[in-house]
């Protein structure tokens, strides 16, 4: 799930997965990814946001 360096993520990442799942929503391979790379400061919410957006309206 989170590489060694990111073991601080782990337990919130687990916490923020369970309340997705209790909404009736599945977290797929790709939003970990996603999640992880705003964590490691790699891209913005707000950049993350509108390249999702972007691709649901093409």
């Amino acid at each position: 799930m989170c590489k060694s360096s990111d073991k601080r993520y782990t337990l919130p990442m687990k916490n923020a997965e369970a309340s997705v799942r209790m909404e009736g929503c599945q977290v797929t391979p790709q939003m970990r990814e996603q999640c992880q790379r705003v964590l490691r400061g790699e891209v913005t919410t707000a950049d993350l946001l509108r390249q999702v957006l972007g691709e649901a309206i093409k």
